[in-house]
């Protein structure tokens, strides 16, 4: 117990286990969307679901891709990331994929929660701790 105390003491590592928590489960989620995608094309799917799985797949990696970027500046603020625009715009490409992925899966509240309310209340959170590189004046 004293070792997670003493994890705990320093604020990025904080933010970092806050990631592993919100956004956790999108990794197993896209590890299986990832799996499931030649599953689908070799199968007799319906056209339209193939590629609505490979757009969410491609928005969700695109998404996440930001979200680590986002992160490292909020967990290391001396570290080069991305641009604040770029970040922006695959975090929007994130939660568009994973607005879509909610509309199309019927998904229990426990589900819901997991995979959409989560990662967007930790998107929102550290969108609102790196305000401040995201809108600075160039």
């Amino acid at each position: 117990m004293a070792g997670f105390v003493d994890l705990l003491r320093d604020r990025g590592r904080v933010y970092l286990l806050e990631a592993v928590v919100c956004f956790g489960s999108l990794v197993i989620l896209l590890g299986l969307g990832l799996v499931a995608l030649p599953l689908a094309f070799a199968e007799d799917a319906d056209r339209l679901f193939r590629w609505q799985l490979v757009a969410m797949l491609v928005g969700g990696i695109i998404g996440f891709w930001g979200v680590i970027q986002l992160v490292l500046k909020v967990t290391y603020s001396s570290r080069q990331v991305a641009s604040p625009q770029a970040i922006v715009i695959t975090l929007l490409m994130g939660i568009g994929a994973l607005l879509a992925f909610y509309q199309l899966m019927q998904l229990s509240r426990a589900a819901t929660m997991m995979l959409v309310v989560l990662p967007l209340l930790g998107v929102a959170h550290f969108l609102f701790l790196g305000r401040g590189y995201l809108v600075r004046q160039r």
